[in-house]
């Protein structure tokens, strides 16, 4: 019988899962749900720490320079110690893994803050092309126990009273980031492994409990809990695999490999993920002024959220026109907003734009700057978007002629709302006109339940932080319009009681 990829996520999670003797956990959680603020899951905007920095530049430079990469393991001194450092596990990380090319993002003391650092400036800044197909994350222990850094320079609100639930939001968090940065690269998320501290390992086991009842698209990643390879008959560690009750021996690396090489092979043999890759084309309420008023930045998770495998694409990855890095992880940052730019700007550029990204879904929300901009009266000027965003279209349908597209009507602008109902109007005539069977249109009432005082920023020219949740609500229901039912079937994991 062929045992798909989904199916054996679900057995992983079966035959490994974990009986908690904490309380009951809360209701589960989805994989893309958003990630509660707290120490683990708040990234620094900077880490001073040399040892950690020295270790970060280090696996810069091996992702810059992979070449066969098929496989990462990603974590703190347990991963690192497969083949760096003290290298317990090398020979079983040479005899197993070497066929993969495998890159060891180990970095000893590691706490998911600072890893949240590490994924997203530059740990999976793979070239093109050249992404692994496989990664492996074992992460969350140190926040147990790491308080400060870099000789008490840096301090941090973890130790031994972190709340599980908080290190559980942090693994989910890197994970994330994992297939946000690399939508091709499938995922194994493991539990923390047994510690021989019963305190602490009561504590682990809550974190693991957690994820363990994630709902998630288990083609894309699975949760691996190998506790029961790792201790004895009556719960406690086998002493066997450790060197000192949290770290391995090189038995306790050959346990490891063993619980993970038969999902690390399916993973191998599977299909490539064919994410779909939205365009996300506009002026500056598209491209944001910051994280929290990007529609962009909530598009993604209700995307995800719905079941779709996707992938932003873009050549632009910042706010403010290019000037502000994205500050939130918890969003895939290429698009196809230009701040300021008018619809003939974007209709003049559209073809070189899609040079090296061209998407299967389109979303154009564009009129806005020229009303702005200009006080032309309303029918020539709207008359000059449609022809425009027209051209868009066209453009698009050349490089994909089964280009799927999704046109926003425009938000009220201040001092020209009859301007801007006149624009909407034309852009429901031109989706109706536009459309076909090869390559369908659908409208996003983007102005619905939309309030100025309300939803818009200070200014009045772009959403506030409200206004951006509803707009990409409105912009996720019509993308889901166009691609249907998911493709992905979500699983839940599952405690073994």
């Amino acid at each position: 019988m062929k045992t798909s990829i989904k199916t054996i996520g679900l057995l992983v999670a079966l035959a490994m899962g974990l009986a908690s003797p904490l309380s009951p956990v809360q209701a589960a959680e989805h994989f893309w749900d958003e990630i509660p603020l707290s120490p683990s899951t708040t990234m620094p905007s900077e880490v001073l720490d040399d040892y950690w920095n020295s270790e970060f530049q280090r696996v810069n430079r091996e992702v810059a320079a992979a070449q066969n990469t098929r496989l990462v393991f990603f974590g703190d001194s347990i991963t690192w110690s497969w083949s760096l450092g003290p290298a317990t596990g090398r020979e079983i990380w040479e005899n197993q893994f070497k066929d993969h090319h495998p890159i060891n993002m180990g970095n000893s003391g590691d706490i998911t803050p600072v890893m949240l650092h590490r994924v997203a400036r530059g740990n999976l800044d793979f070239p093109e092309g050249r992404h692994p197909k496989v990664a492996v994350i074992l992460c969350g222990i140190n926040n147990f126990g790491v308080t400060k850094s870099a000789g008490g320079k840096e301090k941090w609100d973890l130790g031994s009273d972190c709340p599980p639930e908080d290190i559980a939001q942090g693994q989910r968090a890197i994970a994330q980031v994992f297939r946000r940065r690399l939508p091709q690269t499938r995922l194994i998320m493991m539990a923390l492994l047994p510690v021989a501290d019963g305190a602490k390992w009561q504590k682990c086991q809550r974190v693991n409990a957690i994820n363990a009842k994630l709902a998630l698209e288990s083609d894309e990643v699975v949760f691996v809990n190998l506790q029961d390879s790792f201790l004895q008959p009556d719960g406690t560690i086998n002493k066997a695999l450790f060197t000192d009750g949290i770290h391995l021996t090189k038995e306790g690396y050959q346990a490891w490999e063993r619980g993970i090489s038969p999902v690390i092979e399916k993973f191998m043999k599977a299909p490539p993920l064919a994410p779909v890759k939205i365009m996300l084309i506009g002026g500056s309420a598209t491209e944001g002024l910051d994280s929290s008023t990007s529609y962009r930045r909530h598009l993604d998770g209700m995307i995800r959220r719905n079941g779709h495998l996707s992938d932003f694409v873009g050549s632009r990855h910042k706010h403010k026109d290019g000037t502000a890095e994205p500050d939130s992880y918890q969003f895939d940052p290429d698009h196809e907003g230009h701040w300021g730019k008018g619809s003939e700007w974007i209709a003049d550029n559209m073809p070189r734009l899609l040079e090296r990204n061209v998407p299967d879904v389109a979303v154009i929300h564009l009129g806005a700057e020229d009303i702005l901009a200009n006080k032309t009266e309303a029918g020539p000027l709207t008359d000059g978007i449609i022809k425009n965003i027209g051209r868009v279209i066209t453009a698009l349908r050349l490089k994909n002629a089964k280009v799927k597209i999704v046109i926003a009507q425009n938000l009220p602008v201040s001092g020209r709302e009859e301007t801007c109902v006149l624009l909407n109007r034309k852009i429901s005539r031109l989706a109706r006109s536009s459309a076909s069977t090869l390559s369908p249109v659908v409208i996003a009432e983007a102005n619905q339940r939309f309030e100025p005082h309300h939803d818009m920023g200070k200014d009045d020219a772009l959403p506030n932080a409200s206004g951006a949740r509803k707009i990409a609500g409105i912009l996720s229901n019509a993308i889901h319009t166009l691609l249907g039912p998911s493709s992905n079937q979500t699983t839940p994991s599952h405690d073994n009681h």
